[in-house]
This record gives C-alpha cells, sequence and structure tokens, in this order.
C-alpha cells in the first residue's frame, strides 16, 4: 500500500472503487519512510520532478504529524545552505 493524496478520493466519479485503509500517525510514518525511497529510486531512474514533488509533499506531512513547522524547515534549510554550503558535488564524509 502506498498513501494517497486526499484529492484523487474526493475525484473518484459514481462506481469507481479503490482499496484505502486509514492508518493511525504512527502507523503512516513508517509508510512515509518507505514511500520516500520508493519515490526517490523513480525519480531519480525515471527523471521525473513529479516524483521529488511527491517526496516534498510528504515529508510536508509528516512536518504536520510531528509538529514542525515546514516553513521553519525551509528558512533554516535556507540558513544552512548561505552558512555551510550545499551538498553539490558528490561527496561524502567518513564516518570515523
Amino acid at each position: 500500500m502506498r498513501p494517497i493524496r486526499d484529492k484523487k478520493i474526493s475525484k473518484m466519479e459514481p462506481g469507481d472503487s479503490l482499496t484505502i485503509k486509514k492508518v493511525s500517525e504512527p502507523e503512516f510514518l513508517i509508510y512515509a519512510k518507505e514511500e520516500v525511497a520508493a519515490l526517490f529510486a523513480e525519480g531519480v531512474s525515471l527523471s521525473d520532478p513529479g516524483k521529488f514533488a511527491d517526496i516534498l509533499e510528504i515529508i510536508n506531512n509528516v512536518c504536520d504529524i510531528i509538529k514542525i513547522d515546514w516553513y521553519e524547515c525551509q528558512k533554516i534549510k535556507s540558513s544552512k545552505r548561505w552558512e555551510e554550503g550545499s551538498y553539490s558535488g558528490c561527496m561524502i564524509a567518513k564516518d570515523d
């Protein structure tokens, strides 16, 4: 099962069917972790910006669940990029 956007359900026409399951917030967090990984793989393999937009939407929803302000995250992201730089250059550091 994969997370579903609420408007997909509201746009259903008479006769349409879809199997859905309402889950608790902790269970959604587990699905979200799996979904982000799946969407990342799909986004990279298909070069699809829509998949990365879906990742951002899921992260936004997770922030709501755990009571973190999404816009504060964006502000911190910008601040850290300015002060510490970006993750460009495909470099990683070895853990000591």
